[in-house]
């Protein structure tokens, strides 16, 4: 709405047209509400619509006689403000939503009422996004909302009406869940319709008080940072000019103020990865202290919590049930569990444009799918030029598409206050406006459809799907291929690929060879491209990991669009995972960002990715994506698993995998290795007899085969001994007999580590002694000795011996392979031989050193 205004100003002969579903336009969700007592956040004077006017707002207030509490105005004032400028701008106005946007000259928008229009060039002003929660509450409250409410659950409470709905029903007491802003507006509402309120967030701590401190002050140490540089960097130079500005005498809010100019420059000189670690690790402390609180609602905040109104309470929910006439929650902190019952819950956790929001909507989900936009590479937003132009997903600006608002966070950061988006409205106006400058056209260009295939073609596409997605059938249809068409070279080399890995799904060992021919004489009717592929992956298969990893990145070099190739040499669950991983393989897979997009195998393969550098959230945003794209997506259920686990959602974990496993993994490549986190979880969870019942249903050979087996049914076989509840454990013969040589003679420090922990549960240590890795190097060496000699020393009940051998091996852990929850078990072993030693307080010390997450230093309670 602010840059129809300025376009106005600029380019009075203009055709503009505002759409907005709304029909409210320029009130939104911060200026739609009718609570009086909603005030701004950002005092009076800097809320001007026009820049060079800075007065106009308060002049406004003054002309109507509106009071400005403490110099902050009521949000619903500067909605009818809002609306006034916009009325007298002759802007056409249109009740619609805008669900398709197709570049060009013109740009042609569709609309949701069947209609369609063109245009010169669009502003895209979208605002926030409506309702979505994070992850983790998303996955929380699935199962309630997917049943009627009968609105005792408010996901969004700036929808309209939603907040009168719930006073009308006079909740006495209402978990409001999160601590920010919203929050802060939501409690105030119920607290003055009688209500009392628990406010959760997971740090449990308030905004800071506003405070008119005097002028910002000067930042030296972060004007003096150079063009590019690391997170830790900037946190240095912040904390320089903290100190500075404590010293001699100046308050911290002068420090943030100052900030607020140069906070895009910041931003845009951190790389991507740091973007990212600053909104897991930075952005709570950021929002309490940068998103102050009015004085009157401070003061108001605080006499709520000296009366027992309001409680502030920190924590993560990881459960959400309907009870009676209410809702009750299941609340982890870190060293507790609790339930909190309400009559009612209003999840004001504030929404920004993830990956999850855009798919939300039809005009971003069109636009991505497109590849007329590309999602920002730190999770928020899309990519901008300068100017705020989309860019494309081959990187490509494209013309005459120009973005203001909240959209633009991940280019810029600093883009959601009035401040900010009427200087972006004024700069969008004056570029809009200038008829002089270049204007590049693209043709318009409609969403391709690729033809449906047919015979050979189709089953081996359906083979490649079900691969990607780790499904089971994928030989099946690869044979499908290969009989409709012997020819068909890739099929062959894939049905060798999946012989390679499991010898018991696609005919076994000597199957490898016969297919590998097959595809190699196959290629006398294939492409260049086809050459390169088959010879990648054969070379994989015959020489294994060291050799093929040469000929697999050979490949993609020349041919960066081949999924399978990416695949097989990413250390996933599949392939490689059974393994010797590429050293900084998942930096490798990221750089086919560009390539494969949003693609729902490659969202969930960079989702396990992100489990494996201990970056959960991130993990868990990108499974999220991946499942709602794809049900059945194997790696995305994969890295969730893990995330449940490291993060010691135990319970949550437990239920999302057991209704996954029934539901989307129905068709799972691998059910057996889902049952064993499940049973983690139980074992977690203190229940080894449920672990026991799911060995024997899912887990025993053999219901597992081949490496799944010694790696899943081994590892427990082991993991049992180590848990006195499990009363019987299991037959670790019964695991040897069903892999066979892998037991005895493993080819990968991966597969050696497994064999040493069924051999162990055997009793059994010659084999341990015996077992030697061809092409394992001396440090995995070392560390599979020192492994194999805690566990002999351990079963010999020397359980001091058996301490020292582990506790050395832990720093080589991650040189053989596998996850961290797969390694875990060593960690396990040690704790056991800790507890036989009498040193509980020991084993605490090295487990909360090994698994616990570091939690975010904020204050709780009352305002400062």
């Amino acid at each position: 709405m602010l840059a129809a205004i300025h376009l106005r100003r600029r380019r009075p002969d203009a055709q503009i047209t505002l759409l907005d579903a709304s029909g409210r336009p320029g009130t939104g969700a911060a200026y739609g509400t009718t609570d009086p007592t909603h005030l701004l956040n950002v005092p009076a004077q800097r809320m001007s619509a026009w820049p060079d006017d800075p007065g106009h707002f308060c002049r406004w207030l003054d002309e109507r006689a509106v009071t400005a509490v403490d110099c902050f105005a009521p949000r619903l004032a500067y909605g009818r403000y809002l609306q006034e400028q916009l009325a007298g701008a002759d802007v056409r106005l249109e009740t619609a939503e805008v669900v398709e946007l197709v570049p060009g000259a013109p740009a042609r928008l569709a609309l949701n009422d069947g209609r369609s229009l063109s245009a010169d060039a669009v502003v895209l002003a979208c605002g926030r996004p409506e309702g979505g929660m994070p992850d983790s509450l998303e996955r929380a409250f699935a199962p309630v909302l997917a049943e009627s409410t009968d609105g005792k659950v408010v996901v969004d409470p700036w929808a309209p009406g939603a907040l009168a709905a719930l006073g009308a029903r006079r909740p006495a007491k209402v978990l409001v869940i999160g601590s920010g802003l919203t929050g802060i507006d939501v409690a105030l509402h119920l607290i003055a319709r009688g209500a009392t309120v628990t406010l959760l967030s997971r740090h449990g701590a308030l905004p800071r008080r506003f405070r008119n401190t005097g002028a910002p002050t000067e930042l030296p140490s972060l004007d003096a940072l150079p063009a590019e540089v690391s997170l830790d960097e900037l946190r240095t130079a912040l904390a320089a000019d903290l100190d500075r500005a404590r010293r001699n005498g100046s308050d911290w809010r002068q420090v943030i103020d100052a900030l607020r100019p140069r906070t895009a420059r910041l931003w845009r000189s951190l790389g991507w990865e740091d973007q990212r670690r600053f909104l897991r690790e930075d952005l709570r402390q950021w929002e309490i202290l940068r998103h102050r609180m009015p004085p009157s609602i401070a003061d108001a905040i605080n006499a709520a919590i000296d009366c027992g109104r309001l409680v502030v309470d920190a924590g993560e929910v990881a459960d959400v049930s309907l009870r009676g006439n209410g809702v009750e929650l299941v609340v982890t902190a870190r060293d507790r569990s609790v339930r909190r019952f309400g009559d009612a819950v209003v999840v004001a956790t504030g929404a920004a444009w993830d990956r999850r929001s855009l798919r939300r909507s039809a005009l971003w989900a069109n636009l991505l799918a497109a590849d007329v936009a590309s999602p920002h590479p730190c999770g928020i937003g899309v990519r901008l030029d300068a100017a705020g132009h989309l860019i494309d997903g081959a990187g490509c600006t494209v013309p005459d598409i120009v973005c203001i608002g909240s959209i633009r966070q991940g280019e810029l950061w600093e883009t959601t206050a009035i401040p900010e988006i009427c200087a972006q409205a004024v700069a969008v106006a004056e570029l809009l406006a200038d008829d002089t400058r270049e204007r590049p056209m693209r043709a318009p260009r409609l969403i391709a459809t690729a033809p449906e295939s047919t015979g050979a073609q189709a089953s081996y596409a359906e083979g490649v799907r079900r691969l990607l997605a780790v499904q089971d059938g994928a030989s099946v249809a690869f044979a499908a291929a290969v009989a409709e068409d012997p020819h068909h070279a890739r099929a062959h080399v894939a049905l060798a690929m999946i012989a390679t890995e499991r010898p018991d799904r696609a005919g076994g060992p000597d199957a490898v060879g016969g297919h590998l021919a097959a595809a190699r004489a196959a290629l006398a009717h294939g492409s260049d491209e086809d050459r390169s592929h088959v010879e990648a992956i054969a070379t994989w298969c015959e020489k294994g990991n060291a050799t093929g990893t040469d000929a697999l990145i050979d490949h993609l070099d020349r041919v960066p669009d081949d999924p399978l190739a990416l695949l097989v040499l990413a250390p996933s669950i599949a392939f490689a995972g059974a393994g010797d991983a590429l050293p900084d393989a998942w930096q490798y897979v990221e750089r086919f960002t560009g390539v494969h997009g949003e693609a729902p195998w490659y969202l969930g393969l960079r989702a396990y990715g992100r489990t494996e550098q201990g970056l959960w959230y991130d993990a868990a945003d990108l499974a999220d994506a991946a499942l709602e794209l794809d049900p059945g997506n194997g790696n995305a259920a994969h890295a969730l698993s893990h995330v449940h686990y490291e993060t010691d959602a135990h319970g949550a974990g437990l239920k999302w995998l057991t209704e996954w496993i029934s539901s989307g993994g129905s068709t799972q490549r691998y059910p057996a290795h889902f049952q064993w986190h499940a049973a983690l979880h139980e074992l977690a969870m203190g229940d080894a007899p449920a672990a026991a019942r799911r060995y024997a249903a899912f887990l025993a050979p053999p219901k597992s085969k081949d490496v799944r087996c010694l790696v899943d049914a081994g590892s427990l076989a082991w993991r049992a001994r180590l848990h006195p509840d499990w009363v019987t454990p299991p037959d670790p013969m019964a695991v040897i007999a069903e892999v066979g040589s892998l037991a005895y003679a493993p080819q990968t420090p991966f597969i050696a580590f497994h064999a040493l922990l069924v051999l162990a549960a055997a009793n059994d240590p010659a084999a341990i002694r015996a077992i030697k890795v061809p092409g394992a190097t001396d440090a995995q060496s070392a560390t599979l000795r020192l492994i194999g000699e805690g566990l002999i020393a351990l079963t010999d009940g020397e359980p001091r011996a058996a301490l020292d051998f582990l506790l050395e091996s832990l720093p080589g852990l991650p040189s053989i392979g596998g996850s961290r929850v797969q390694q875990e078990v060593v960690l396990e072993t040690a704790l056991a031989a800790m507890l036989q030693l009498g040193a509980p307080g020991q084993a605490a010390r090295l487990l909360s050193r090994h698994r616990a997450a570091p939690a975010p230093q904020v204050t709780r309670g009352a305002v400062n």
